[in-house]
């Protein structure tokens, strides 16, 4: 398979996943040092995308800061902002019920949306994020009020979430899984990748154009069918999940395939 890498030099702004793109877990991938200051002195902008709905931006800031990753909170896009984003477009000053973490509640009750708690309260809409706190009281609450009649959104469709060790933790998709063979019932959208919201809140905050924009990441499933689904040129990297195996036995097939991203600065002009 041949790839049209001179497609790179036209990109004005990169999508980068974090974990098997940047970093892996708590440590800077060995040829990313410096990389990021480089693309921004070729004059290319980037963010850095992630579907954890259950941390804060400010989590992710502190953390890639810490790993030598110039970012501030302008460049962190979490599938949380895809959902608040959505919101104040079609549903400003919304009541929501939001299974969440503290930090989920606080980014949406920052974003201008009133936070309800009861069944009595109700809600506009119930939100299903990565709720590492989730108790059986608010799940019950959630699943009633949907059974009401009240429609339900979600963060992001990840199932597992990785943890050290290469194992796992449930995440937001096993949780809706349970929400729909309780109630009977399918989330009426959900945000984060590889669906197309994500891509609306870049194309809102630079102005620019579907073919000037990249998503850079190394799970098939969500990074790159984000770039092929939502008309944006896909890379792939090979220094996390996904494998050239993967792509030769798989459905999903990449714009383009990079051993590493620091890859990407030859390609620039």
């Amino acid at each position: 398979m041949t790839y049209d890498y001179a497609r790179l030099a036209k990109i004005k702004c990169f999508l980068f996943d974090m974990d098997g793109t940047i970093n892996l877990g708590n440590e800077l991938i060995p040829g990313m040092e410096g990389f990021f200051d480089k693309l921004k002195a070729a004059g290319k902008e980037y963010y850095l995308l992630t579907n954890n709905s259950s941390r804060s931006h400010e989590h992710y800031v502190q953390k890639m800061n810490g790993l030598g990753v110039p970012v501030t909170r302008e460049n962190i896009l979490i599938s949380s902002d895809a959902l608040t984003n959505w919101m104040q477009k079609n549903k400003p000053g919304a009541k929501l019920f939001v299974l969440g973490t503290p930090q989920l509640l606080a980014t949406i009750e920052e974003a201008g949306f009133t936070l309800t708690n009861t069944l009595e309260e109700g809600g506009d809409y119930v939100v299903v994020g990565f709720d590492q706190t989730l108790t059986y009281d608010r799940l019950t609450t959630a699943c009633r009020l949907i059974d009401k009649g009240v429609p339900y959104v979600a963060t992001h469709p990840d199932v597992r979430c990785p943890i050290e060790g290469g194992e796992f933790i449930p995440d937001t998709g096993a949780m809706l899984e349970l929400i729909k063979t309780a109630t009977g019932k399918k989330p009426q959208l959900i945000f984060g990748k590889p669906y197309k919201y994500m891509v609306d809140v870049v194309l809102d905050k630079t102005g620019y154009k579907k073919e000037e924009i990249a998503m850079v990441g190394d799970r098939l499933a969500t990074d790159i069918a984000f770039g092929l689904n939502n008309d944006i040129l896909s890379v792939m990297v090979l220094t996390g999940e996904a494998t050239m195996e993967d792509v030769e036995n798989g459905s999903i097939k990449p714009d383009i395939i990079l051993p590493h991203a620091k890859e990407i600065l030859q390609y620039l002009g």
